[in-house]
């Protein structure tokens, strides 16, 4: 009988109570809970700021030669757009980002935007021992190269930046740039087109290229760009 009345008290012991929790426990758990929603949310916030261009910087720029064009074909431009399979100027450690390409041919005009991180200054300093001035609007030239296929040619300067523009978020500043008078080949020529940034004012420094047309027999994947209404102009 003692034996089955301390295997009764067991029973009693090991019953857990109905209706009490640990509140610290409770607190434990809430507060990762909250960290693992604010982890995942920082992570969809940086993504999409990492893709996320303003619309001034992405839209077609409709100068005077461009208006013109689009009033005597109706409402048409006829442009054409490219994925970057590259759009960065060093694949492990980028410091310029290429997007938004529209290429309108019979007005000889590229446009596309460019962005970069504050970072940057920080990058150029180590490197070059300079510190640039991020409120400063000449802080970068430019450029619209064609990259020869030929070894021992050197690439030839395309075109004339006739538009350029910024805007900036939090830690991105984007450029908005226009190149006119750019002579396109024949489209069963072989053609590389390239982005070249030079920093001004700091001597002895290298250029950052990026590659921004392609037609080749690998790669000529071109798109028709469609107008949306926000961009059409009032003429």
């Amino acid at each position: 009988m003692e034996d089955i009345e301390r295997y009764g008290d067991y029973d009693e012991i090991d019953e857990a109570p109905q209706g009490s929790k640990n509140p610290v426990t409770t607190i434990i758990k809430a507060i990762i809970i909250s960290l693992c929603f604010i982890v995942v949310g920082l992570i969809l916030f940086r993504v999409i700021l990492f893709n996320y261009y303003p619309k001034g910087m992405k839209n077609v720029y409709f100068d005077e030669k461009l208006s013109e064009y689009y009033s005597l074909q109706d409402g048409e431009i006829f442009a054409k757009t490219q994925k970057l399979r590259a759009p960065y100027d060093d694949p492990d450690f980028a410091s310029f980002f290429a997007d938004n390409l529209i290429i309108i041919k019979d007005v000889g005009q590229l446009q596309l935007s460019v962005r970069y991180n504050s970072s940057l200054f920080d990058t150029i300093e180590e490197k070059y021992g300079v510190r640039l001035d991020p409120e400063s609007d000449s802080l970068f030239e430019f450029e619209l190269e064609r990259v020869p296929f030929e070894e021992g040619r050197e690439a030839e300067t395309v075109g004339t930046l006739t538009h350029s523009e910024s805007a900036s978020l939090m830690m991105y500043t984007y450029n908005k740039l226009v190149f006119s008078d750019v002579e396109y080949l024949d489209p069963e020529t072989p053609d590389w087109l390239r982005l070249k940034i030079t920093l001004k004012g700091v001597q002895g420094a290298e250029p950052y290229y990026i590659l921004v047309y392609e037609n080749t027999e690998e790669y000529s994947a071109f798109e028709d760009y469609k107008l949306s209404k926000g961009e059409r102009p009032d003429v």
